[in-house]
């Protein structure tokens, strides 16, 4: 079986999206399947795109199809140049598009429909009702005049947990949605890494327990939150630190940066940028907890790592992610900086009670997800879907 990944844009700074679509399609091809995947970045972000897809255990056992996006502004927004390269792609047997909004995937799926290539859409949180919300007239037209059509013409949407099945269902879509979740490699989290290799990168921290948020910095992962949170945490526990990693994507973090600077808590506070490969496996490992105030989260992939490393998790319940609660892994908070602070404030002071939650999530993660384990139900679905099951 072919199956053609199909993203608008592979570069890692954007998120959950450009970093699952090369790791599901590496644990496919591990399965037999024959694998491409097709996506596009800027020429300033090339380097750095192909090195983050170099990262990923098996990936080349994976065709790729990469591209620079075009000079032109109008080019990039009409993505004419992606309806040729997914015409280029050997002909597939199932299309698999990671996204909604993105003018790529309205490319690729007329021409699916036009070829009668099923595919199957994975929106990635982005018909979350919050999601829906943010910037609500522009999506509600665009939906009306293209994306109704892109996703009722697939054949499964594929969601990421069953808050977001419900959210799609809510939109009288009438398309079959079926729930994969996102996994980890093994291999990433069992990779060694050198004790200390992660406070030795950024000194500041040096012997202090410190608390890793990593994620994109966004008004919708919470840096609001986070900060008043933050205040609070510290007044109680002068000698931790808090790690904020993650690429810029809007101006919450100068806001963040305000509430801690009139806070005076700025030393406390180390910035590290975005962080990968070893030195990410190093913060999860070596941090006290991890700490993710989201509005909203489909699947993230960024809870899903920290915990298979072991690292205990406080995260709002808008992450979705209510297998923290039934097995222990961590405390999920309502969307409130006390409640943050409160269950920061536990894991800081109560050590058996952070390493008891840590050995639950990493068992959590081994047992459950896990990419070849979604590979083999993506692989269930792809056969009901070429057989014509609706």
């Amino acid at each position: 079986m072919r199956i053609c990944h199909v993203i608008g844009s592979i570069d890692p700074a954007n998120g959950g999206p450009s970093t699952v679509i090369g790791r599901i399609a590496s644990a496919q091809a591990g399965l037999g399947l024959d694998v491409h995947l097709l996506g596009a970045c800027s020429a300033a972000r090339e380097a750095v795109s192909r090195e983050a897809l170099a990262q990923v255990p098996g990936i080349e056992r994976v065709t790729l199809h990469l591209m620079t996006d075009p000079p032109s502004r109008m080019r990039r927004l009409l993505a004419s140049h992606f309806g040729p390269a997914f015409d280029a792609v050997p002909e597939p047997d199932i299309a698999h598009l990671h996204g909604v909004w993105d003018s790529p995937l309205l490319r690729v799926s007329a021409r699916c429909r036009a070829r009668k290539i099923p595919y199957l859409i994975r929106p990635a949180g982005m018909l979350d009702f919050w999601s829906l919300k943010q910037k609500a007239l522009k999506k509600k037209v665009s939906m009306a005049l293209f994306h109704r059509r892109m996703l009722r013409g697939a054949s499964v949407i594929h969601a990421l947990n069953p808050h977001e099945r419900d959210a799609v269902s809510a939109l009288r879509l009438w398309t079959r949605i079926e729930i994969i979740p996102n996994g980890v490699f093994m291999s990433d989290i069992e990779r060694v890494t050198e004790e200390g290799l992660f406070r030795g990168k950024f000194p500041a921290l040096g012997e202090s327990p410190f608390v890793l948020f990593l994620s994109r910095l966004h008004f919708k992962k919470g840096l609001d939150i986070l900060a008043d949170a933050w205040t609070r945490v510290a007044r109680e526990h002068p000698g931790a630190k808090l790690v904020v990693a993650g690429p810029r994507e809007d101006d919450s973090i100068d806001a963040f940066d305000r509430v801690i600077g009139d806070a005076g808590l700025t030393g406390t506070v180390v910035q590290t940028g975005p962080v990968y490969g070893a030195d990410k496996a190093a913060a999860y490992r070596e941090c006290a907890c991890f700490v993710l105030p989201s509005r909203q989260e489909g699947f993230s992939l960024a809870i899903t790592e920290a915990l298979g490393f072991g690292a205990a998790a406080v995260v709002t319940r808008d992450c979705h992610f209510p297998e923290i609660t039934e097995v222990g892994a961590g405390i999920e908070t309502a969307l409130d900086a006390g409640e943050v602070a409160s269950a920061v404030s536990r894991m800081l002071v109560d050590p058996a009670f952070r390493t008891s939650c840590g050995a639950a999530g990493a068992a959590l993660v081994r047992e459950r997800f896990t990419w070849p384990a979604v590979a083999r139900r993506t692989l269930e679905v792809y056969r009901s879907m070429a057989s014509g099951a609706r």
